[in-house]
């Protein structure tokens, strides 16, 4: 068992800067991904003025366009906008 360990010490010496740059690339994309979602408007958050359209962003999904709007209590909030379906194109025959 002993000799398990030293063989595993030695490796984590030998190997460790390349371990620390994995390490810092993983805490660098977690902090990009909890940012980005922190500073994204969410459903339900409060917002500042009517009719103001900001996205949402979340992480594997296309980002979703939210709007500011007024509660029937008189609070405004974001919800989720309704966007037009885009016409899907007709496939032109060839003669």
């Amino acid at each position: 068992m002993h000799k398990a360990q030293h063989k595993t010490q030695e490796y984590i010496r030998r190997h460790w800067p390349n371990l620390q740059v994995a390490l810092l690339g993983v805490a660098t994309g977690a902090t990009l991904f909890l940012g980005v979602r922190a500073i994204s408007p969410h459903p339900g958050q409060s917002c500042g003025q009517l009719g103001q359209v900001k996205e949402e962003w979340e992480l594997g999904a296309p980002s979703r366009p939210l709007i500011c709007m007024a509660m029937l209590d008189g609070d405004l909030r974001y919800g989720r906008a309704i966007m037009p379906e885009k016409p899907e194109r007709k496939r032109q025959e060839l003669p």
